[in-house]
């Protein structure tokens, strides 16, 4: 893959004047500092929708979008970072230059890169000949009917197949001569025996990533022993997190339709295109990731989810409306009927009946409490304390306060129960930090939360100069918000880089949360009037808080000492005298901001 040295992004960023670029799309009117119109993004009749030409940024106080000339571009243009920063230097008249062009080491890499897109390529027009017109594989082809796949549909997402023999494709790749080395890396041949094709005697699924290439396999059982579906291992081109089978062919139906339709497995996928709903995508053997509701936001708002009616489907669901809520997607939920998953029900009863039932959805939150209902139905206290020992855990995941609150009167209403009581229960749940129901093997998510801690690296980002200061008296350390602490590594990061503008820091936030925060702080002014003082006291408050901290651990540690468990580590004295030191410590802090003041 091209990529483009940073100093080089920097310059077009730098001639890349953000108010003509964006007025190219918006009527903009002069406000002083900023400019306003009405949001590209979302409808709305009152403009809201401000650009900073002095900090190089946009934001919408509607729609809470924001970043930087580069990050409109993506936006409007619904495109990729790297083609977003090529329009902008065509529009800047710049002539673009790519890493790897002078560097051996890089200029290899994308070489291979080529090549593996080049075989895959080669190998999808292969396997599908050997599908579609090879006696070698009429099992297969007979199987893909038999599944309700058209033969328009099966050439539409080029399915294909490979012979019994495990060793025949390499010895076919051999004969076109690539090497052993090439194979070897290539993730379709088996690590310990690379001789041996992973795929043989599967029905084949190629896996396009969002452009139409080829990056990968999946691979269906068609007889004998093993796993029913297996995919290709992580190569230089796919990552499974990052990818959706059937995303490229259903762009133009996900922005059509305006949503995208997840179900389990690509046959399922498959079965929604067969029947007309061409907006319908699937992981790819692996949970529903943040990644891929974040590729998935980039085309729609909203995402309907299909997953199997079993324990199994019911909990992916559960687990797929948490993340999807976090990556800013609206979700509703299609239960199918008699419990078949869509590939079952479109061969059993044809597309139309599978595209009938799709058209029936209901919300996140029905989904979740028609679970709920089904627990209370266990009888008496039992049922109403299993019921709401369901839905809490997802009630504390939810970022909106007015969301939280709308659903639990929801959850009240379904249940019968009063609200106050269940507001009561909710905040005793929260206080004592229950784990989430059957979710213990859910990685932890760190979502960010407004704290004085944010507003300090807020006013940094808006105003870089004062960074150089600050990062001689903090450290990640001083940040006990995990999500802080990436992001002053990020700040620290592009100070090195002598970059450390605030569209420059933007992009190298992680969090989504906090990037809009610094965006709608940036854009509110809030931080214009004496920001020095602003960022020196949020230092010392950081300071004086660090120094509290180590003064309880030190009490602590001289309440509980025992001379003879104790004794051989350190001594009570030396507890003493690091206590009075840090009691001067703090008195001095103390006495250093309040001179401020």
């Amino acid at each position: 893959m091209k990529r483009i040295p940073e100093h080089i992004i920097q310059e077009v960023v730098s001639r890349s004047d953000i108010v003509r670029v964006i007025g190219e799309y918006v009527r903009l009117e002069n406000r002083g500092s900023r400019y306003l119109g009405l949001c590209p993004f979302h409808n709305e009749k009152t403009p809201s929708f401000n650009v900073h030409a002095d900090k190089g940024f946009f934001y919408c106080f509607g729609c809470k979008k924001g970043g930087d000339v580069i990050s409109f571009i993506k936006e409007v243009e619904h495109c990729g970072y790297l083609e977003a920063i090529e329009r902008l230097a065509d529009k800047a008249g710049i002539t673009l230059s790519y890493e790897g062009e002078d560097d051996p080491e890089a200029q290899k890499a994308a070489r291979r890169k080529e090549a593996l897109y080049e075989l895959y390529e080669r190998l999808v027009s292969t396997v599908h000949h050997l599908l579609t017109d090879d006696t070698r594989g009429k099992e297969a082809l007979d199987y893909a009917h038999s599944r309700g796949l058209s033969d328009e549909l099966i050439a539409r997402f080029r399915l294909g197949y490979l012979p019994p023999d495990r060793r025949w494709l390499y010895r076919f790749l051999l004969s076109k001569s690539y090497s052993p080395e090439f194979l070897k890396d290539s993730g379709l041949f088996s690590a310990k025996y690379p001789e041996v094709c992973m795929f043989s005697d599967r029905l084949l699924f190629p896996i396009e990533d969002v452009r139409g290439r080829v990056v990968a396999f999946g691979g269906r059982l068609l007889a004998g022993e093993g796993p029913k579906y297996i995919n290709s291992p992580e190569t230089l081109l796919f990552k499974k997190q990052d990818n959706l089978f059937g995303l490229h062919a259903s762009i133009k139906g996900i922005r059509e339709k305006g949503q995208a339709l997840l179900c389990e497995g690509y046959m399922d996928a498959i079965a929604f295109h067969a029947s007309g709903l061409e907006y319908a995508v699937a992981p790819l053997g692996t949970a529903f990731t943040a990644q891929q509701a974040s590729l998935l936001k980039r085309y729609t708002p909203t995402l309907v989810l299909s997953f199997d009616s079993d324990e199994a489907g019911r909990k992916a669901a559960e687990r797929s409306i948490g993340i999807a809520e976090a990556a800013g997607l609206s979700v509703r939920a299609l239960v199918l009927s008699e419990g078949k998953d869509p590939a079952e029900l479109m061969q059993k009863y044809g597309p139309q009946r599978l595209k009938k039932e799709a058209e029936s959805t209901i919300t996140a939150d029905d989904f979740l409490l028609n679970y709920a209902v089904q627990l209370k139905k266990q009888g008496g206290t039992e049922g109403i304390a299993a019921a709401f020992a369901y839905v809490f855990p997802f009630m504390a995941g939810f970022s909106s306060a007015l969301r939280r609150d709308g659903f639990l009167e929801l959850a009240a209403q379904r249940l019968h129960v009063d609200p106050a009581s269940v507001r009561s229960d909710f905040d005793r749940f929260l206080h004592k930090r229950i784990e989430p129901r059957e979710r213990e093997s859910v990685e932890p998510v760190h979502r960010f939360v407004p704290s004085p801690d944010a507003e300090l690296l807020a006013a940094l980002a808006a105003h870089p100069a004062q960074f150089e200061k600050a990062r001689t008296e903090l450290d990640t350390a001083s940040f006990e918000d995990l999500v802080l602490r990436d992001a002053f590594i990020a700040m620290e990061e592009c100070y090195r880089k002598d970059d450390n503008g605030l569209a420059s820091v933007l992009a190298a936030l992680q969090d989504e949360g906090l990037k809009n925060f610094v965006l709608e702080r940036a854009a509110s002014g809030a931080y214009e009037q004496d920001p020095e003082r602003f960022i020196a006291d949020g230092v010392f408050r950081i300071k004086e808080r660090s120094v509290q901290k180590r003064i309880r651990k030190i009490v602590a540690r001289i309440r509980d000492y025992d001379e003879e468990r104790d004794g051989d580590e350190t001594s009570l004295n030396d507890l003493l005298y690091e206590k009075m030191y840090l009691d001067n410590e703090l008195s001095r802090i103390k006495e250093e901001r309040h001179g401020r003041s």
